[in-house]
């Protein structure tokens, strides 16, 4: 059983709060306004926020940090959500957060929640969406952590654009729930009861059947670190132009959030005392 104390993580230096690191985030609360269960694997929260600029929010596939847990003298401990959608009109953003058993900060949090709660978050933070190049084919493969990020990304596709997704997840109807534009087509990777997320290797079988050469298709993939190392391997061997592979790691088999945490705080505390900024810190280079 994890606690806010061991799993807070300290920033004695306060590199985080600076301006290199928080570029045009704000810390901004959110009431909770409803809780509820589209489909068995998720709890969406539909919150409430007051943005300075609200145009920052609109943009596809934004992420925000929520403070989950707080314990006395220390840093909040956090984690890090995609915003399924905004809507600027009222102000109302919805936040997927995928099941699990396990007695994280999170799920504590999440099982106390209710309407009228407020939480404490420091966003947004874009994050790539696919290269629609033209002539080519954008190549999408998600676990089920990134299903929010694809939501978002479809929901902001250009029109006409071709596309091809594959998701793995253990429940259909997460998937069901996309809106396929036209031209983009879903195959759908149902994980078997006793399979472990992040362990079937199907998303990096799927990239090498697809990306075969570097001609015809772009590539947005995220989920377990380790499986899309292997995939943004597959791609870099390739020859793949850099712009044309965006593989993200969201989460890491055996290792909590709190633990990738400390480590790309250490890795962005050594960029800069080298005089360095946070452009120039590799997420999937991490030592992780």
């Amino acid at each position: 059983m994890s606690s806010a104390r061991t799993e807070s993580v300290e920033d004695r230096d306060g590199l985080l709060s600076q301006p290199d690191h928080m570029r045009d985030m704000d810390r901004i609360e959110m009431e909770v306004v409803a809780l509820h269960r589209p489909f068995a694997s998720v709890t969406r929260v539909t919150g409430r926020i007051a943005p300075q600029d609200p145009a920052a929010w609109q943009p596809a596939n934004q992420a925000v940090r929520i403070e989950v847990e707080q314990a006395e003298g220390l840093r909040p401990v956090s984690r890090i959500y995609t915003v399924r959608s905004f809507d600027p009109a009222t102000y109302l953003l919805e936040i997927d957060f995928v099941m699990h058993e396990d007695d994280s900060p999170a799920m504590r949090w999440l099982r106390a929640a209710q309407a009228g709660d407020r939480v404490w978050m420091i966003g947004p933070r874009q994050h790539f969406v696919p290269n629609h190049a033209p002539g080519r084919r954008a190549a999408i493969l998600a676990d089920e952590t990134a299903i929010p990020a694809v939501h978002a990304i479809l929901n902001d596709w250009p029109a006409g654009a071709p596309g091809e997704l594959w998701i793995e997840t253990r429940d259909a109807a997460a998937a069901a729930e996309l809106h396929l534009p036209a031209g983009v087509t879903l195959n759908l990777l149902l994980l078997d009861s006793p399979a472990a997320a992040g362990s079937t290797g199907r998303l990096v079988a799927a990239a090498k059947s697809v990306l075969q050469d570097r001609a015809g298709w772009t590539i947005w993939a995220a989920g377990e670190r380790q499986e899309m190392r292997d995939l943004r391997d597959h791609a870099r061997a390739l020859g793949c132009p850099r712009d044309d592979v965006r593989v993200f790691g969201y989460w890491k088999k055996g290792m909590s959030s709190s633990e990738i945490d400390r480590i790309r705080l250490a890795e962005y505390g050594k960029l800069r005392a080298r005089g360095d900024r946070m452009e120039s810190l590799s997420d999937a280079d991490l030592p992780i």
